[in-house]
Parts: C-alpha cells; sequence; structure tokens
C-alpha cells in the first residue's frame, strides 16, 4: 500500500525521526567543498566503494582478515572527516586500545560463523589484534566520489548486474527505494539532478544506478582501482582473491566469510528490461548483457 502524504508527515514529526534528522544534519562534509589536493591517506590505506547493493559489504566481510587487514564498514564519521583524518583516527583508536568501536560489521558473527551481518555504526565493538604494517580498508558505497580527489589511494571497486542491484534498491527501501541516498551534503548534488531528471521513483532507481556507474566507468582501468564484478564470487573466488590479493600487496585467500551463492536471483520484465537497456548504458560497458 502507498504511503500517503498525510502518512509522511505524522512519520516527520514523530520523536525518532526527529532524532534522525538532528544526527544528520551533524554530517557536513562535502568533497567537493575540502581544499584541494585533498589529503591522500597513507600508503596502507585503501576504499571501498561503488553504488549500493552491490556487494561492497561482503567484500568489507571477506577482507576482515586481521592481523594483516582491517576493514570498517560505514562508519558515520566517514561523512564528517575527510578521508585522511578518518582513517588516522581508526588507527589511532586501534594503536591506543587494541579495539575497534567503529563500523557496522557484526565481526562476533562473522569469526563464529562465517556470516556477514550488520547494524548500527559502533554496535558491534571488537578487539583487534594486528601486525605493524597491516592495512587498513574502509567501505563507504558513496566512497567513489573521492576517484577524482585521491589520484594515488587503491580503490576496489564494486559492480553488479543491473537488474539484481535496481531490484534491490526497492526491496531495501527507504532513500534508496526513493532512488536517492541520504539526504546529507556529501549526497546533496546527486540527489538533487536525480529529482530533477525524475520524479518517479521507479525510474529514479534505474537512474541512480546509471548515475553512480557511469562516474566509475572513467576510472575503472586507472592502475590504482582494481574492479570486483559481485557474480565472480560464485564462480571464481579462490582467483578473485589472488587478484585482490595481487593488487593490495598481501595475501587474503582465508577469508572467514562463508560464500555462498544467493538463493534467488531478481527477474524483470521485458519492459523492465528495455527501460535499463536504454536508460543503464554503463550496464553494457561494464560487461553486463541486456538482451
Amino acid at each position: 500500500m502507498a504511503v500517503t502524504r498525510i502518512e509522511k508527515a505524522v512519520r516527520s514529526l514523530s520523536p525518532r525521526r526527529r532524532r534522525w534528522n538532528r544526527f544528520l544534519s551533524g554530517l557536513n562534509l562535502d568533497p567537493e567543498a575540502l581544499p584541494k589536493p585533498v589529503e591522500a591517506p597513507s600508503e596502507l590505506d585503501f576504499i571501498i566503494c561503488g553504488a549500493s547493493r552491490t556487494g561492497t559489504s561482503l567484500l568489507c566481510a571477506i577482507l576482515f582478515q586481521p592481523p594483516g587487514v582491517v576493514t570498517v564498514m560505514e562508519p558515520w564519521d566517514g561523512m564528517r572527516l575527510p578521508p585522511a583524518e578518518l582513517f588516522r583516527s581508526l588507527r589511532e583508536e586501534i594503536d591506543k586500545t587494541g579495539r575497534l568501536s567503529r563500523g557496522r560489521l557484526n565481526v562476533e558473527a562473522l569469526l563464529a560463523g562465517g556470516h556477514v551481518q550488520w547494524g548500527r555504526d559502533g554496535a558491534y565493538p571488537s578487539e583487534v589484534a594486528v601486525n605493524p604494517n597491516y592495512l587498513m580498508g574502509i567501505k563507504w558505497p558513496a566512497f567513489w566520489r573521492y576517484l577524482d580527489l585521491l589520484p594515488n589511494t587503491k580503490f576496489i571497486v564494486c559492480v553488479r548486474h543491473p537488474v539484481e542491484v535496481i531490484n534491490s534498491f526497492r526491496k531495501t527501501g527507504g532513500r534508496l527505494a526513493e532512488g536517492l541516498d541520504y539526504d546529507i551534503p556529501f549526497n546533496q548534488r546527486m540527489n538533487q539532478e536525480l529529482r530533477r531528471a525524475e520524479q518517479d521513483p521507479t525510474l529514479r532507481r534505474i537512474l541512480l544506478y546509471e548515475y553512480v556507474n557511469s562516474r566509475l566507468l572513467p576510472h575503472l582501468t586507472k592502475p590504482n582501482v582494481f574492479v570486483v564484478q559481485y557474480e565472480r564470487w560464485f564462480k571464481a573466488p579462490s582467483a578473485l582473491l589472488e587478484e585482490l590479493g595481487g593488487f593490495l600487496g598481501v595475501d587474503v585467500g582465508s577469508p572467514r566469510t562463508r560464500i555462498r551463492q544467493p538463493s534467488s536471483s531478481s527477474t524483470a520484465s521485458d519492459d523492465q528490461i528495455a527501460l535499463i537497456r536504454r536508460r543503464c548504458p554503463s550496464a553494457v560497458a561494464l560487461g553486463y548483457e541486456l538482451p
């Protein structure tokens, strides 16, 4: 059942919604407003990004392999702090306390059974033992915005078939179902352009996929960028892990994560496929067929 305007207005006035809006108002980072050149993270730091629902969380869990590699899933400080400062703050926390309190990854579930689970930022603090020269990766889908600004930083970019991603936007709900991202300065320009381009959320979800991936494409052949096609996890995981290890310069061939084929795949009508083919030329450029 569609949510009426009155219902939306009532929800916007709830205490929970007001707290959420106050929290979002504190996330004031806009990459375009950062002083240029943007300070780069260290050579031991890397970024995981891509359109939402393309397997960035799976990759983050797979690469969580201390003591050699530590990954952090969507710390909200990433929407407040510039990249170099964000990485430094996380490393300082680990160095001083031996713990990681930020991020959304349920480390306990991952280590206990290989399960990829997540919740709110900071809900799963964990002890982390690391090597002296350990790598750190931060996963934020929206960090693709830094591809232009950090030409020497390593990026792992996730891509996935458009039908799967666009249908997942709808199933996930919230802003993604509207074909938008969090209403914060980091995403402001994209959200504004998508709203101007299309009022229908069904069509805007398609445009959201194209908006992000069309901007990824020019970077995907650069030496500091490695592309992870989501479907490869279920066809050639060992080869993919070996390639990732070569890119990062560390062995990541022993993940705790249980890599399992999704139980079902999304389907689309002929009309949907035709619409996606027409509105998402980046999909074919990424190697996805739309028959």
